[in-house]
């Protein structure tokens, strides 16, 4: 049975790569900061843990998943627009400090792989801590594959949704308020697109790249896009409600959306499409907030 260690094991993306890992022969080391995966299993083993702390970190490695398979590093400092805005220079440093520290104990652990979850906002200029941080963890990676030969993998999210994503994200909540009986307010005209990738189609990507030992770097996302306009009608349509749909024209309409290269993405995972994946998230969301039962 191989070890797979996970950070951020009790977050959006961490906990469903550690639930897939465990219907799997896979035993499954969990590594969280405050809240642990929601789920327990005989191939399971959870650890609180801090990664600012390197030292514990690379005693976790030695002690408890010695010959560790893969390190899957899902954990980030994140947030809405705001919090984005407002935090920049502490999210840079936080997640700049955890990435290091993940390479230099996977390093001296001798760990086979080491998957950095980055984001497909690395691949663009920007001076947002959160994308920033993203592509500095990149930069660290290539170095460290170049001077220890250590094999990295960098998948590369877009608009990740589906259950358990948090309230303060757009589209659980969008569902939150229109279930509610609260207006959906869209900033300028709701033209703007993006590309939404279900999160199970996102921990697919992530075994493949594992699994096929032939990408180093992989963006994850579907061809399909979708404005933001037409996703609150859509997710008012699943919701069986009249649209309630209001458009602030006074504020920006948004950054327009970003070409991504799909070709490789789609020949290791086929995502499902953008409704079937918003009805399974909204049937989700139905059964676990009362706002939404």
């Amino acid at each position: 049975m191989k070890t797979v260690v996970v950070t951020g094991a009790g977050g959006f993306i961490g906990s469903h790569v550690v639930e897939t890992l465990l219907s799997t022969d896979t035993r499954v080391i969990a590594l969280y900061r405050t809240d642990p995966p929601p789920f327990t299993a005989p191939n399971l083993q959870t650890f609180p843990l801090d990664l600012l702390d390197e030292n514990e970190l690379r005693a976790l490695l030695r002690y408890a998943a010695p010959n560790a398979h893969s390190v899957i590093h899902t954990a980030a400092m994140d947030g809405n627009a705001a919090f984005k805005r407002d935090n920049t220079a502490l999210i840079f440093d936080t997640n700049l400090r955890i990435g290091s520290n993940v390479l230099n104990a996977a390093r001296d652990a001798g760990v086979e792989n080491v998957v950095l979850v980055s984001s497909a906002e690395a691949s663009v200029e920007s001076d947002n801590g959160y994308a920033l941080s993203k592509s500095v963890v990149e930069l660290l990676a290539e170095q460290y594959r170049k001077q220890y030969g250590m094999r990295i993998l960098l998948p590369r999210p877009s608009n990740v949704y589906g259950p358990r994503d948090k309230l303060d994200r757009v589209i659980p909540a969008m569902i939150n308020r229109i279930a509610s009986g609260q207006d959906v307010e869209i900033w300028g005209d709701g033209s703007q697109t993006r590309s939404f990738v279900h999160v199970h189609d996102v921990v697919a990507a992530i075994l493949q790249m594992i699994a096929h030992h032939t990408d180093d770097v992989l963006t994850v996302a579907t061809r399909e896009t979708i404005s933001i306009l037409e996703l609150a009608r859509t997710l008012c349509a699943l919701l069986d409600v009249p649209e309630r749909v209001r458009l602030d024209l006074t504020k920006p309409t948004g950054a327009p959306a970003r070409a991504l290269d799909t070709t490789r993405m789609y020949e290791l995972v086929t995502p499902r499409p953008l409704r079937q994946g918003l009805g399974e998230t909204v049937s989700w969301y139905r059964s676990t907030l009362p706002l939404a039962a």
